[in-house]
């Protein structure tokens, strides 16, 4: 099989240009997956706080923002409640990119993608 020189010059010419394009879709995605919520694993020695914990219960918590109950949490549906999720919530501390320590579920980390009825604007 035998390439032509003009072959290889457009296929990196198109290689050159795709590279720079997948970082800037990166930085256009990235924002939102935190609304979408990632599915990644737990850090290693930690557990992932169950919903059905009483506390999480009593509280709403979700792990992923697209499970809230909006009947029983119509806060989180507000245009002031859309840019709420654990990672900028005042009782959350980050443990990696995607999962946290929060102050009130203390039986493990939560996705920094959820969201609770507890949520407090960090300052």
């Amino acid at each position: 099989m035998q390439h032509s020189r003009r072959e290889f010059i457009k296929k990196a010419a198109l290689v050159t240009v795709s590279v720079p394009c997948v970082g800037f879709l990166g930085n256009i995605i990235s924002p939102f997956a935190y609304a979408v919520g990632k599915d990644t694993k737990v850090p290693e020695g930690q557990t992932a706080v169950s919903e059905s914990d009483p506390v999480a219960s009593a509280i709403g918590f979700k792990h992923h923002v697209k499970d809230i109950d909006y009947t029983k949490y119509p806060q989180r549906k507000k245009s002031e409640g859309k840019n709420q999720f654990c990672h900028n919530c005042s009782l959350y501390t980050r443990v990696d990119e995607s999962w946290g320590k929060c102050q009130m579920l203390t039986s493990g980390v939560v996705s920094s993608g959820g969201w609770c009825g507890s949520w407090s604007k960090k300052e």
